[in-house]
């Protein structure tokens, strides 16, 4: 009796494929197909061996051909739309997995995966909806429970979010996935302890994480919660190039033993998950040849009351309307209520141009129509920035600005503005951008900006009357425990001084007590200051004596703000743009004496200038006679030195040049 014959073509290569051979299943299926290319459940198979593979297009393709044999098949139709998010084109899937389940209504992994297709496609409502109908069919469905609480956290529901979250870590205990969105959801409801807890669950689960380790880090850089930092950092590092769910490099930019090529490569792995998903965009429109003017498109978040604003409102002001069109693209979500930084802020750069839409290709949309030269994107690696646009391009020169302190890792920003101290020539390794160098500082300031409030008593603010304040109104997240240290020794070298600080949580303000305590200074030499109206905090800021500044991981728009007030900052410049700004600053405002280059040289300048109260006081004066005469409050004429940039730019491209780095040369 002959031998049965050996299965062939998808019969044999389903079992690879379960067994994760994927090129053998591909090695059975191509030639298989040059010999049967009508069998709809091979090309399915081999549309399943590319999506393994990450290789969306030729999924697509595969699966197209199984549906057009075989029109009425579930499977191919969710295979495909799987692909189709793959591929950056999620409402394509969106319409797959609805024929889908009009074939197959009760499966609730069809609904699971359409709410995720409508996720990417911008539509959490409708998303949320279905995950819930997924959990009405599968109420023990733990991914559901997760990615409907991750929904909920982004409609702004956050107690219905956490709800969801904790179900669904009852159900899937061990899962880090679901550890990390509680935490998350937890940090925005505010409870940092126990977000911290379930970040640190997380991390116990998943420790090669290294987006993990990195979020953890952040939280507790945030809380000054500075135990384990250093494995925290150690792990970030060793897994950086494989992060599963995104690294967030801000946190890395606190750490002193970060280098440049470090946080450049952190950057570039946090590029390397926005990009996912991104579909391939059509070539830009030509410019007019007719235009005379340059096109410039500022993207932000923050046209309202906010540092940027603050530190940017006259640059908008002071454009040449002869040689620049200027639009602000508002890329806030929800609208931004009225105020009156916006409204002067809408005096100058006219209408804003709505790029909020969560559904990428409508604010990609929104904002190629508007055929701009130049893109300038405020906002970097922040929360509500938008680089997914920058990487599928709006502009077909773009240009990195402010928001972020550093490299953003994505070749599609052709540019970054930095200057001689955040951005000092050898350092441009340490850049996926061009470097362009301004004169005098990287920073814009505004000369009509607020001026400080009167400033109260001391003691209403907590203050003693006689003793020296040193002030360290700076983010938590900046102080780390090196910084720390060295304050308390300031402190404990100058009798009946005071630290006076944010204390940004009750978590913060104990923390930082109880390391005074261990470093041998009275918890009650700690002073927290609470947030106030912005000309007032201005005010309060004259009450200080001297701005300690942090490091490696600087005072920016802080120290400018010290420094408008009145107060002379002191500050360690560092190896990095992020701890190199507060120099800038002062070099640019003419105190060049302020900036130390090691801990021990800070550390006996802090001493000597508490101690002797004249050169103290010449230092004020100084800086008091500088806000009308220094470079760094001169809103017009650094605007002349950032559109001799633009020019630059935009003539290298319209000459058919790559973009390259250059030094502004200073106006005269």
């Amino acid at each position: 009796m002959p031998e049965p014959a050996a299965p062939a073509g998808p019969a044999a290569a389903a079992p690879l494929l379960a067994q994760g051979q994927v090129e053998a299943a591909r090695a059975l299926l191509l030639p298989w197909l040059r010999q049967q290319p009508d069998d709809a459940a091979a090309w399915q198979l081999l549309g399943l061996v590319h999506l393994q593979q990450g290789e969306a297009e030729p999924a697509r393709t595969a699966l197209g051909r199984a549906l057009a044999l075989d029109g009425q098949n579930a499977r191919t139709l969710s295979l495909l739309a799987v692909a189709c998010v793959q591929a950056g084109v999620p409402a394509q899937a969106v319409a797959h997995f609805d024929r889908a389940l009009a074939l197959a209504p009760a499966e609730p992994g069809l609904w699971h995966d359409r709410g995720r297709a409508l996720f990417e496609a911008g539509r959490p409502g409708e998303a949320l909806a279905s995950f819930e109908r997924t959990l009405a069919l599968a109420p023990r469905h733990a991914q559901a429970w997760l990615n409907r609480g991750n929904m909920l956290r982004e409609l702004g529901r956050v107690d219905e979010a956490l709800a969801s979250l904790a179900t669904a870590a009852r159900l899937a205990p061990q899962d880090a996935l679901v550890l990390r969105a509680l935490g998350q959801t937890l940090e925005r409801a505010g409870r940092a302890g126990d977000a911290l807890a379930a970040y640190h669950g997380a991390w116990q689960r998943d420790p090669g994480d290294a987006g993990l380790a990195c979020a953890l880090m952040n939280l507790k850089q945030h809380e000054a919660d500075w135990r384990g930092l250093e494995a925290l950092f150690s792990q970030t590092l060793a897994q950086i190039d494989h992060a599963r769910a995104g690294v967030a490099s801000w946190a890395m930019l606190s750490h002193p033993g970060a280098s440049g090529a470090e946080l450049l490569r952190g950057a570039q792995a946090q590029a390397r998950t926005l990009r996912q998903g991104l579909a391939a965009a059509p070539p830009l429109a030509p410019r007019p040849a007719s235009r005379r003017r340059l096109r410039v498109g500022y993207l932000s978040a923050d046209f309202r009351e906010h540092a940027m604003a603050y530190l940017m409102a006259g640059v908008f002001e002071h454009h040449d309307r002869a040689g620049f069109e200027i639009v602000g693209i508002d890329l806030h979500r929800p609208p931004v209520p009225d105020s009156p930084m916006r409204a002067r802020l809408r005096q100058a750069l006219g209408p804003f141009v709505d790029a909020s839409d969560p559904r990428p290709e409508r604010a990609l949309a929104a904002v190629r129509a508007l055929g701009l030269d130049i893109a300038v994107d405020l906002m970097g690696l922040t929360r509500h920035g938008r680089p997914e646009l920058l990487a599928q391009r709006v502009a077909p020169v773009q240009v990195g600005y402010l928001g972020f302190p550093g490299t953003c890792g994505m070749a599609e920003l052709d540019y970054i503005l930095g200057d001689r101290w955040v951005t000092p020539a050898g350092a441009e390794a340490d850049f996926a951008e061009h470097v362009v160098r301004l004169p005098d500082s990287f920073q814009a300031n505004d000369a009509r900006r607020v001026r400080p409030a009167a400033a109260p008593p001391r003691a209403e603010l907590g203050l003693p009357e006689d003793g020296f304040v040193f002030c360290g109104l700076n983010s938590t997240h900046k102080i780390g425990p090196q910084v720390f240290e060295l304050w308390l020794r300031l402190l404990r070298a100058v009798p009946a001084s005071v630290l006076w600080l944010l204390g940004e949580s009750d978590g913060v303000r104990q923390r930082l007590r109880a390391a005074a305590q261990a470093g041998g200074v009275a918890p009650a030499r700690l002073v927290f200051a609470s947030r106030r109206p912005y000309a007032e905090y201005l005010g309060q800021l004259q009450r200080a004596d001297l701005f300690l500044d942090t490091w490696p991981f600087n005072a920016g728009t802080t120290a400018s703000d010290a420094l408008w007030a009145g107060l002379p900052v002191l500050t360690l410049a560092g190896r990095s743009f992020a701890g190199r700004m507060a120099a800038s600053l002062l070099d640019a405002v003419g105190l060049p004496e302020l900036i130390t280059h090691g801990a021990a040289q800070y550390e006996a300048l802090a001493l000597r200038l508490a101690r002797e109260p004249a050169r103290l006081h010449g230092l004020r004066t100084r800086l008091a006679a500088a806000r009308a005469t220094a470079p760094l409050f001169d809103s017009a004429r650094f605007t002349r030195h950032l559109e001799a940039a633009y020019r630059q730019m935009g003539q290298r491209h319209q000459q058919g040049l790559p973009p390259a780095g250059f030094d502004v040369a200073p106006i005269g």
